[in-house]
């Protein structure tokens, strides 16, 4: 049975956000006045963002304050890292997930190598202060500001408390004794965890892409597929075939997923690492904008014997989804 709409319009980032989306390099804001306020990338927007925006929120409400996710475009480590990790979501996903969670606005900061050699005074009194009065300021306990992350949570409680900014650093949140960091998340999706990448996201993990032309061997053996096209430095689960949920136009559909260039057709013109069979769904997709939700990882890519086994396996693979989703879409928009 397909999970309710609901669900699905979480794992597909469809909720609404009523939060103002301010951008600095636009020019000048209109001013926030009082804020209190949360500092960090949200790559994924995992369980552990999720409750330091509510706990935000709550302290925002009870000071009768504006609540805002301040956050940074590009991540910081696209611009100061050694290399940019693989991102968990686009850009765009992680302002609308911002922009869902109950706050106000979403402060989205430039990051340049001009900002990240700010000290903490210098960002809030040269890059905030000119949209907000912040009063509090909500991190993770291990949050870094600044060149060589100097401005740690002590020292910017310390500056924050000469001035009346109460500065608090959560502990982070744990799963299964770890704390639920991007980096954690990204290690189980190499791992074709995507179960457990699922309960620290609190949503399936999704990505989003274009379809394009395949090698066409799917269509004349029963099983048509979508070759998508991903946006370059996103992450990818790990090598595989997966049940998922494919949203096209707006309506969910039972997917089986094929992670990874199949073994047998290496080589071939065409050959893409990213191929869906939509069940149930018949239609030209070809340019259309398709998004991937993983449910669970089914069995390793091989090389099979003969065209036999491989349409075998392959259909037995849609088989187990049919019978776990059904083969009819859910509008979800």
């Amino acid at each position: 049975m397909m999970p309710e709409v609901r669900e699905l319009r979480r794992d597909f980032l469809r909720e609404d956000g009523p939060a103002a989306l301010i951008r600095l390099d636009d020019g000048a804001a209109e001013p926030l006045g009082e804020a209190v306020i949360a500092i960090g990338a949200f790559d994924g927007f995992h369980i552990g963002h999720q409750k330091l925006i509510a706990r935000t929120v709550a302290d925002a409400r009870a000071r009768g304050m504006r609540a805002c996710a301040v956050t940074f475009d590009p991540d910081p480590d696209c611009v100061v890292g050694p290399g940019p990790a693989p991102k968990l979501m686009l850009r765009d996903d992680r302002l609308s997930a911002l922009r869902a969670s109950g706050v106000d606005a979403v402060v989205v900061v430039p990051f340049t190598r001009e900002l990240a050699a700010l000290d903490h005074a210098a960002f809030f009194s040269d890059v905030l202060s000119p949209v907000m009065d912040v009063r509090a300021v909500h991190v993770g306990c291990d949050f870094r500001l600044g060149r060589g992350g100097a401005s740690t949570v002590e020292v910017m409680r310390a500056w924050g408390a000469a001035r009346g900014i109460e500065v608090t650093g959560h502990s982070l949140v744990l799963a299964d004794g770890s704390a639920v960091t991007a980096t954690r998340i990204r290690a189980l999706l190499a791992e074709g965890l995507v179960e457990d990448a699922r309960a620290e996201l609190g949503r399936r993990f999704m990505m989003r892409g274009t379809v394009g032309s395949g090698r066409g061997q799917g269509t004349g053996m029963g099983f048509p597929t979508a070759n998508i096209a991903v946006p370059a430095g996103l992450v990818w689960p790990k090598d595989g075939v997966y049940a998922c949920l494919a949203e096209l136009d707006g309506v969910v559909w039972p997917a089986a997923v094929n992670v990874g260039i199949p073994p047998t057709f290496a080589g071939l013109p065409g050959a893409s690492k990213l191929e869906a069979n939509l069940i149930g769904f018949s239609g030209d997709v070809r340019g259309s904008a398709v998004s991937l939700a993983f449910c669970r990882r089914l069995r390793d890519s091989r090389v099979f014997g003969s065209e036999r086994e491989l349409i075998d396996t392959v259909m037995g693979n849609i088989q187990d989804i049919r019978d776990e989703y059904g083969e009819s879409g859910v509008r979800i928009a």
